[in-house]
């Protein structure tokens, strides 16, 4: 992340209609969005990493901030992480999200040794759903009326899982 971010962040971060799917509920100041996008970030301390998805359309042409990708609830004991995209809604279905989940997982694997990554998806959000499976995650559970929605009801979340080492037996099974 840069300062040049800031706007981008503090746009997407405040984006209300979105908050039932995290934990925000309440806006985040432009001064906090600065002061996170320029600190001191660790990955190990933090057990969380953002990156900014950057693209341009021709060579020479200016980048230009998509969406960003979160490396979350980070164990590097047990090797594996939680992955959250966000695309600009102006950007969206252009296949950024699947050029950075490719990136991501790249980095997860060569860079960082993780076994594997997770995504938790309300059960309603199909585009998501596919946009994981053809990212090569496939459904391990569900969790029944995880988080509210909105109009009040609940939602379910799907688990999917991505192991990284092509390997997703338990140890000692056939």
């Amino acid at each position: 992340m840069e300062l040049a971010d800031v706007q981008a962040l503090h746009s997407w971060e405040n984006a209300s209609e979105d908050w039932w799917m995290g934990a925000s509920v309440l806006p985040v100041s432009v001064e906090a969005m600065t002061q996170f996008a320029t600190g001191n970030h660790d990955l190990y301390r933090d057990r969380q990493w953002r990156w900014m998805l950057d693209t341009c359309d021709s060579p020479g042409s200016p980048w230009r901030t998509v969406g960003a990708l979160d490396l979350y609830d980070f164990e590097p004991r047990q090797l594996r992480a939680g992955v959250a995209v966000h695309i600009d809604v102006s950007e969206r279905r252009a296949g950024h999200a699947q050029t950075g989940l490719a990136l991501l997982r790249d980095h997860a694997s060569s860079h960082l040794g993780l076994r594997q990554l997770y995504a938790e998806v309300p059960a309603h959000h199909v585009a998501s759903l596919g946009l994981f499976e053809r990212a090569g995650y496939r459904t391990t559970g569900r969790r029944e009326q995880w988080i509210r929605t909105p109009q009040g009801g609940w939602s379910d979340v799907v688990t999917l899982q991505l192991f990284l080492d092509g390997d997703d037996r338990e140890i000692g099974e056939t």
